[in-house]
């Protein structure tokens, strides 16, 4: 008993004891790990050098040359014009499977037991795939044995096989052999229609990005005109409290609000420098790059009144329910679901195929020949006929549950379609009253500055009133350009929604908002 309790004890510690052992060997590896990859971590640099290229000279950025350069170096834009590059490199595959293809194949052995010798077996296959599903190949081979050792002949002999075979049923027919080549042919089109909708978008995007670029330009501009004023406005309130005029504690005020005006001036400037360095990133340059935004073309737009909206909103719901790239390839993909419906009911067929063989072997000969005895012929008829095509019933029926999803789709896509039209229009006319309501606060803004001022002059209103009066110019002023910029974008995005945005032929948006707006 003392035996058995002591051996219990024993196992007990010693188990302990290893479990200890094992945790401190754990901890012990793995801090050495990570003592020795943190040391490498330290010392690891990039092995390729990276040097910022000084560049002395600025260049001046337009729309147009941002539209262009966006095109050529944005790598969002190069990942889109690869993935079309990816998709047709689908289809020459699918291409290539019906085109003869020729392979020479073979092998060579040596071998030594009493005999020294060297074997070897060349083919030259030709295969091709035929419109009606089947296959024709083609063997051309040759059979060669040679001795090394002792006084046997060399040997040759050639062989020449041709094979068909054909489903009769499943499988069978143009359109079941076809359909992954049309597939492939088609996937092609709508990855270049996708790819036609995203040079649009793009060119959008790249547009608004410039124009809010310019319009963080023109509100920085603005905050530094109005910080100028307003410390003009503080130092003629100086001089007339020096006077005895007005009290110190209005000039504290005027100062005050001329601090928070340069405060307002450095942060529209720092937002305008931080953006056009990401808008740099965007076009594919280093933020160091020397760049300047310049558009005396696109600046006149925030100089001269907006064109009116004079739209027939009808005749650009029928254009875009004709010419929509994506609501054509939402028709298509009816017509891919259907075939996939023909292709799902062939699978319910038995599967019944031909197969015919040619075959001629020639006689071993101590020479190179291509002697061929008389052909051998073999016709036979390959079955599989299930008891139950429970799978393929299933598979039908998918295919007939696709085929109502992807109509219904389309149905749905018309609708869609025709409402972001109307709403693109509804949102166009708002920034267009908008733009009304700011332009005639602005003119408000501006008589109510130059009322409030000749009052102060008077005696009749307080230095808060003009200071008042001030900002809300200030604020109006910005509301006008942002108005104006709105409207441009939301035009520009309603002749994408109908399909009436035009690129050229390296697809790209000419830039020429000054065009489009003659056209409203």
């Amino acid at each position: 008993m003392r035996i058995k309790t002591f051996i219990i004890l024993f196992c007990i510690l010693f188990t302990s004891c290893s479990l200890k052992n094992y945790e401190k060997q754990v901890d012990k590896e793995v801090h050495e790990i990570i003592k020795a990859k943190t040391e490498k971590v330290k010392e690891t640099k990039i092995p390729v050098k990276i040097s910022e290229d000084i560049q002395k000279e600025t260049y001046i950025l337009t729309l147009k040359s941002a539209l262009i350069l966006s095109a050529e170096k944005n790598r969002d834009y190069q990942v889109a014009k690869e993935n079309v590059y990816l998709s047709v490199l689908d289809l020459t595959y699918q291409r290539y499977l019906f085109q003869p293809r020729v392979t020479f194949s073979g092998n060579i052995n040596w071998s030594k037991n009493s005999d020294e010798k060297i074997s070897s077996n060349l083919n030259l296959n030709l295969i091709k795939t035929l419109s009606t599903a089947g296959q024709i190949s083609l063997n051309i081979g040759e059979a060669i044995l040679k001795y090394l050792t002792g006084d046997k002949e060399e040997a040759f002999q050639s062989i020449l096989s041709l094979n068909l075979f054909q489903p009769l049923f499943k499988g069978a027919g143009r359109k079941i052999a076809l359909e992954n080549l049309i597939q492939s042919e088609r996937n092609v089109v709508y990855q270049i229609r996708d790819f036609l909708r995203y040079q649009k978008s793009f060119s959008i995007d790249i547009t608004k990005d410039y124009l809010n670029l310019l319009l963080y330009k023109k509100r920085m501009e603005n905050y530094y005109a109005n910080y100028i004023n307003l410390k003009t406005t503080r130092e003629r309130i100086e001089m007339l409290s020096e006077a005895g005029r007005i009290a110190p504690f209005q000039v504290d005020q005027a100062r005050q609000n001329e601090y928070n005006a340069y405060q307002r001036w450095i942060d529209a400037q720092n937002l305008y420098f931080s953006s056009l360095d990401s808008f740099k990133i965007k076009l594919g340059f280093s933020p160091s790059f020397n760049l300047v935004l310049e558009d005396k073309e696109i600046e006149t737009l925030f100089e001269k009144p907006l064109p009116e909206i004079k739209l027939d909103i009808t005749k650009y719901i029928d254009y875009a329910l004709q010419n929509r790239l994506d609501l054509i390839t939402e028709y298509e993909k009816v017509e891919d679901s259907q075939r996939k419906v023909e292709i799902a009911l062939n699978n319910l067929k038995n599967e019944i195929d031909l197969n015919v063989s040619i075959k001629s072997t020639g006689d071993v000969k101590a020479n190179p020949n291509i002697d061929l005895n008389k052909p051998e012929y073999d016709v036979g008829i390959d079955f599989n006929i299930p008891f139950s095509k429970l799978p393929q019933r299933n598979e039908y029926k998918r295919a007939l549950i696709q085929y109502e999803r992807t109509k219904r789709n389309f149905d749905k896509k018309i609708d869609i379609v025709k409402k972001e039209i109307i709403d693109s229009y509804r949102n166009l006319q708002e920034s267009y009253q908008s733009y009304n309501i700011q332009l005639t606060s602005l003119k408000l803004a501006e008589k109510r500055v130059e009322s409030t001022d000749l009052l102060l002059q008077a005696g009749r209103a307080t230095i808060r009133d003009l200071l008042e009066a001030q900002e809300a110019y200030l604020a109006a002023k910005n509301n006008v350009i942002n108005s104006i910029a709105s409207f441009i974008l939301e035009y520009l995005n309603f002749l994408y929604i109908t399909e009436k945005l035009e690129l050229d032929e390296k697809g790209i948006w000419k830039g020429d908002i000054n065009e489009i707006l003659q056209n409203i």
